[in-house]
Order: structure tokens, then sequence, then C-alpha cells
């Protein structure tokens, strides 16, 4: 029964695609026992480039024919009210940016009366003046800041752009009711500007590991140890690191899960005969993909905008039990009894062969000891955490 107060969400990600990202595991969680209403990602962030046309050319057919999208294949089922507004796709301001507040407002107002939604919690990911701008619009109980990365130093983000970003999120900062963090050191910079910040880091779900496995035939017909990477590779991925590394160990074969951003090259990845680019699995099929892991790998590079990120596949490795090889981000240093961290190749490469020899992969001890760390990371304790937030808030404001 869902007795909670109503949540607007923003979140700055297509709800309806394929990839399962840690707001969605969230916001269906939450709707548990609150109406959600999902904002879904309307754009206005950056400056458009050719890759965007059919995506925005989708948004405005989303527009009219609804928020629920019938060409996309869902991988998530909820009860959550997916609401789609239409703004020009620019982050510019002056009249674009005035139009855009008016075209935002009013789809909210819409949303507010289809559903008789009075004082709700509004809840958004996105730091953005053009979700500052309409907040005054909106009748709220209480504003909630989730800050996931270093948002303004998003390498899509223009150096024009940056500083306009970081003012804002600073006002997000500094006036939300609360402000939860997904990463050590978000928490730990946020907090000097609001006393009521929390880490609530990227989880899994407590039912990953107990799904039914398949068979993956193509995972059948490889022979020696596999080490595996679930994840987009693009910006936040070292492509030379990885070329280096399946190079090293010519023995040992790479599978990446995930989309693939051609607008980062390659750099001969591809060519390699060791490594396979199977592209977007199923979220609920990647525990099959696991079991044939003999290792997980994170491969991340280590920037401004990295530096704050908490790997969202950390637990999602570590419940389904695997030994975890990855490059030296800050967030990573909490976990080092179960995760293995490089500096360089040669030491991620050293680490691969000692994991694969010594069969850590299948000592129970060590399963047991990273499935432990993984319980502490669910999603199901991470939104008791964030209930009890909440209901805290909202009781003080209430005196």
């Amino acid at each position: 029964m869902r007795s909670g107060t109503d949540i607007i969400f923003f979140a700055g990600i297509e709800w309806h695609g394929q990839n399962r990202m840690p707001c969605h595991h969230l916001v269906e969680r939450l709707s548990e026992t609150h109406r959600v209403f999902y904002i879904n990602n309307f754009g206005a962030l950056r400056y458009l480039d050719r890759n965007d046309v059919s995506r925005c050319l989708d948004k405005v057919a989303g527009a009219f024919r609804g928020a629920k999208n019938p060409h996309v294949q869902v991988n998530h089922a909820s009860d959550v009210e997916v609401w789609q507004p239409w703004v020009l796709p620019s982050p510019r301001l002056g009249l674009i940016g005035r139009l855009n507040r008016w075209l935002l407002s009013r789809s909210l107002k819409k949303l507010y009366r289809q559903f008789d939604i009075q004082n709700p919690i509004i809840w958004t990911r996105l730091p953005t003046d053009l979700v500052w701008d309409i907040l005054p619009d909106l009748d709220k109980r209480m504003l909630v800041y989730q800050s996931i990365d270093k948002f303004p130093e998003h390498p899509r983000i223009t150096d024009d752009l940056r500083a306009r970003y970081r003012a804002v999120e600073r006002k997000f900062n500094e006036e939300a009711d609360v402000v939860v963090t997904s990463a050590k050191g978000l928490w730990e910079e946020k907090r000097q500007f609001n006393e009521n910040t929390h880490f609530i880091p990227n989880g899994v779900s407590e039912s990953f590991a107990a799904a039914k496995l398949v068979e993956i035939p193509q995972m059948e017909s490889i022979e020696g140890s596999v080490v595996g990477f679930a994840g987009a590779l693009g910006t936040a991925t070292d492509i030379e690191w990885l070329v280096q590394l399946a190079t090293a160990i010519p023995d040992v074969t790479f599978v990446f899960l995930g989309t693939i951003d051609r607008t980062e090259p390659l750099r001969g990845l591809d060519s390699l005969k060791n490594v396979i680019l199977q592209g977007l699995v199923p979220h609920h099929e990647l525990i099959s993909w696991f079991h044939y892991f003999d290792i997980g790998l994170m491969p991340y590079k280590l920037n401004e905008f990295q530096h704050y990120t908490f790997p969202s596949k950390l637990a999602e490795y570590l419940m389904a039990g695997l030994p975890i090889v990855a490059t030296r981000l800050p967030e990573l240093e909490h976990y080092q009894e179960v995760v293995d961290i490089a500096d360089d190749v040669e030491t991620m490469a050293a680490d691969i062969r000692r994991i694969l020899k010594n069969g850590s992969r299948r000592d129970d001890a060590l399963i047991e000891q990273r499935r432990a760390v993984a319980a502490e990371l669910t999603w199901e304790a991470q939104v008791v955490k964030v209930e009890s937030v909440l209901e805290r808030t909202l009781v003080e404001a209430s005196k």
C-alpha cells in the first residue's frame, strides 16, 4: 500500500530504455510506498550534435503520443507514472531559456492537475537552472537533491557551460531540504554546505544473484579464462588501457557487455582476437553472463568527473561472487578487501594472472565475503535509509 508523500522525480535518464540505471532501481522501490511521477529525460543540458537527431525526433513524437513509448522494449515494470515534457533541446538562456521555463512549468502543472498532486516531494538529480527556475511555480513539501557525480565536469558538457552549472548546483546543494550522494567524496563535499546530507551508494537488488541461470551459447564455446566488463564503452572507460591489457594477456578472453559510444574511438579493441564486444544484454540476464566470468573488470578513467563516481557495477559483481580488478577510483579505496586496484596495465595484468592461478572465483569463503559486502549495498537497504531521512525531515519541518 502506497501511503507516502507523492514524489516528482527528475532523473535526466530515459525511463523506457533497455539500460537499467541506478535511478530505475531506486524509483521502483520508492514507488512501493509513494506515488512516483518520473519526469522523463527532456534534454536541454548541453548543445546538440548530429548523434542526437534521432533521439530528439523520438522525444517530439513521444510528447504527442504520451509518456509510454510503444516502440521501445521496456525491461522493468512498476507502477511509476512516466511523464514526458517537451522543451527546446538547448541549454541557452535568454528567449529560449524563458520559453523552456514556460513549457516545462506548463507541462508539470498539467501533471499536478491530472493526478491531483498536492505538496509533493520534488526530487532531482538534475542541478540545472531550468529545473531551479521552475521550482517557485510548483507546490512542494520538500526538495531533495541527489548528487550522483561531479555534474558540471561531465565530459559532454562544454567548457562555456561549466561555470553556470557549478553555480546552480551550489544553489541546489545549499537550499535543498535533503541532499543524498552516491559517492563518499561527494558526501564529504556536499555536507560542508548542507548538514542534512547523506551517503546512499549505488546498489544491487537482493534477488539479483537468485535469478534463474540460463545457458549462454556464445560463452559455452569459450576455452580458457574470461574477464568481463558490464557497462558502456565510452567517455568513462579507458579504451587504451583495455587494448593494452587484452594484448598483454592473449590467452584470456575479454567479454564486454554494454553499449558502445561510437563517438569514442575503439583504438583497435574490436579487432583483437581475444575480445568479444557483445553489446547490451537485458539486465535480468546479467547474472547468467557473470556465471561464466572468472573476474569482473572496472576499467574507468580517472579524471575530475570520475573522481566522484561510485561504480554502479561494484555491488552487482560482488553479489555474483566475482573477484574484481579495477583502475584506481577514490570510491573503490573503501573496498580494497574485495577489489584489486591497479595503477597501471602491468599491475592489473599481474593481478588477473594471480587471481586466475589461485582460483578465488570458486573459493566459497571469498564468495561469501564478497556477498556480505554486497548485502550492505542492496537497494532495499538504501531505500530504508532514504525513507528514514525523508520521514525525519518531514517531521522536523512540521514542528
